[in-house]
């Protein structure tokens, strides 16, 4: 369906249908520029908000969300923002918390009550997906033919030496664009399989083996965990063999003995000179050690590259600034304390068990895929979160609660149907 047959349907709605229409395409532009360009896509985002507060003040609501993770997702933001009484950088951290978590909640309740059907979720995900494409392309050209300073700034050479370059696309840090490549992975594995047109899903197979590769090439080795993670999770959930590929890995080990095969082996071995690991020790060691000081409400939202150099003299002489503790569960009991981390542990989880755990996958018809899709996100998020805090970045944030709010919303419309029988 091309933009002249959307546009002629938009027109022959009612004024209170294409007021709702306008949320929807603002949020559709907004899922497109998450990865691509910041502030375009603050702008859609921007506007999004303004659509739907001119709808709710002409027509008094579209649609309440009543899912049951709403809860959590309010207590933790409720949580994250008491965790600023106190802070010595109470102005940033406002202004970070709004940026931030307060962007992610107005984003997930948008979905929820604007995307009103089947087709509008698949829309969003395919503008997803598209942008993916976008990223792993242009990440493709920086890493084989865009030779810049930023190629080897994240390059360990001492303890890599025969690694010269990872890939970071549109994205600056190669961990973030693995954790983007891995939740976009999940989407086009899963919108694939749910395609009935073979040339849709030969379309949507070569995008995943694109962004397949690409996470391969930012040689992130906790992304490589989650990918294996992943692909164990499609032979569970889909067809055994996916657990096929597992055996590309012993292949590679065989045949090839460059910085790939260097940096995988370095998954399973400790290396004296392997800064990132003995780095992540002393931040995993300070932030226990800062929820034990600040347990109740934490030390502050965002306060952790203020806090740190106070844990750790070297990086306080050196000048250095570390943004967070390089593990998603521990930054967040650190900055938010036990009621945050507990919030959040039930947001994060639940939508697992909502997804699969009532064993309700099987009933949601020609949406199967959202809730394997769901549970695959959330597991190569825990899986990369458990050695890095990749939701630090408010792009990479803003992809994973945008998929829980599709997730939510289509949850919603199956509990509805189940009632309304």
């Amino acid at each position: 369906m091309n933009g002249a047959t959307y546009y002629y349907r938009y027109r022959r709605e009612t004024p209170q249908e294409q007021a709702r229409l306008r949320v929807v395409y603002a949020l559709t532009g907004t899922a497109f520029f998450l990865p691509l360009q910041l502030a375009i896509m603050e702008l859609f985002f921007i506007l999004a908000v303004i659509a739907a507060v001119y709808y709710y003040k002409k027509y008094g609501g579209f649609r309440r969300p009543t899912q049951p993770l709403q809860v959590p997702a309010a207590c933790f933001a409720g949580a994250a923002l008491l965790s600023l009484i106190g802070s010595e950088h109470s102005a940033f951290g406002l202004a970070f918390y709004c940026f931030t978590i307060l962007q992610y909640i107005i984003l997930y309740w948008l979905i929820q009550s604007f995307i009103g059907s089947k087709n509008e979720r698949l829309r969003l995900l395919i503008a997803v997906v598209a942008a993916a494409t976008v990223v792993g392309i242009y990440g493709m050209i920086q890493f084989f033919f865009l030779l810049t300073p930023a190629s080897a700034q994240w390059v360990d050479k001492a303890a890599f030496p025969l690694l010269y370059r990872r890939m970071y696309a549109t994205l600056y840090n190669p961990n973030l664009l693995a954790q983007f490549l891995l939740m976009t992975l999940s989407v086009s594995v899963f919108l694939a399989g749910s395609r009935r047109r073979p040339a849709y899903r030969r379309v949507l197979y070569g995008v995943s083996l694109l962004l397949a590769v690409c996470t391969v090439l930012t040689y992130s080795r906790g992304a490589w965990l989650a990918l294996a993670a992943l692909t164990v999770y499609l032979g569970a959930v889909r067809d055994k063999r996916w657990w096929l590929l597992l055996l590309v890995v012993p292949g590679v080990l065989t045949v090839y003995h460059g910085g790939l095969t260097y940096r995988l082996l370095s998954v399973f071995t400790t290396h004296s000179q392997d800064t990132s690991v003995i780095m992540r020790w002393s931040m995993w060691k300070s932030a226990l050690q800062m929820t034990a000081a600040h347990p109740a409400l934490g030390i502050g939202w965002g306060e952790f590259k203020f806090v740190y150099p106070h844990y750790n003299w070297l990086i306080r002489h050196a000048g250095m600034t570390i943004y967070h503790a390089h593990n998603m569960f521990l930054n967040i009991l650190a900055e938010t304390g036990m009621g945050g981390i507990f919030f959040f542990l039930w947001f994060f989880w639940g939508h697992l068990y909502y997804a699969g755990g009532q064993g309700t996958v099987r009933s949601w018809q020609s949406e199967t895929y959202i809730p394997e899709l769901m549970g695959s996100v959330i597991l190569v998020t825990f899986v990369t979160g458990c050695s890095d805090f990749d939701l630090f970045s408010t792009q990479i944030s803003m992809v994973f609660w945008l998929i829980c709010g599709i997730f939510a919303s289509c949850y919603e419309e199956k509990m509805r149907k189940k009632f309304a029988k």
